[in-house]
């Protein structure tokens, strides 16, 4: 896998499939046989992302390279982070406990900042003042993931330590990436690094 399939590969069920998905069942409603093979499509598709992580992401650039259009994915999956669904942020079954909710409270907001960052990037002035905000998000991220350290089942401290370095990681990469566009004005490695 590739390192673009890597970081994009994580996020193409959710960015892209997921809400299409949802809009199809709700348009066919009343067709059941219809319901039952979008519920086929929707466990196949889970599968095989699940079973190899860039499977969809690699289907998408295929359908996009047949099709011959140019669509740079980067700058689309950061326009649809608005609003797609937020269901891969939320801990499944901690969702009731005060720092598992704000955990995934700072996670939406910082994937709905990165959203901005395609369309502000022309305007130096808001293109700062975004910056400032993702500074911030990753910042209070940063403290909920700390807090979360604090009641995680030592089991799962490793876990959460790994991730949390990686996040770190992908951060400082992304301001070294911004301090280098400002000298370059190179938009597109911005665009990639996004996706920490």
């Amino acid at each position: 896998m590739n390192e673009e399939g890597g970081y994009l590969g994580a996020m193409t069920y959710q960015c892209l499939y997921s809400g299409i998905l949802d809009k199809l069942r709700s348009s066919k409603r009343d067709d059941d046989r219809a319901l039952a093979a979008i519920h086929r499509l929707r466990s196949a598709m889970k599968a095989s992302d699940n079973a190899s992580p860039s499977f969809l992401f690699d289907f998408t650039k295929n359908l996009l390279a047949e099709s011959e259009l140019s669509i740079n994915l980067q700058e689309a999956y950061l326009r649809m982070h608005d609003t797609s669904p937020t269901d891969d942020l939320i801990v499944q079954g901690y969702d009731h406990v005060p720092e598992y909710k704000e955990l995934t409270k700072r996670a939406i907001d910082l994937r709905r900042v990165l959203s901005r960052v395609p369309e502000e990037m022309a305007d130096r002035h808001q293109f700062l003042e975004t910056i400032k905000l993702i500074a911030s998000s990753i910042k209070k991220l940063l403290e909920a993931i700390n807090a979360v350290l604090q009641i995680v089942p030592p089991y799962a401290q490793q876990a959460v330590e790994k991730r949390k370095r990686e996040f770190v990681h992908y951060s400082k990469r992304f301001s070294n990436t911004l301090k280098t566009y400002f000298k370059d004005q190179n938009a597109v490695q911005v665009r990639c690094m996004v996706f920490f």
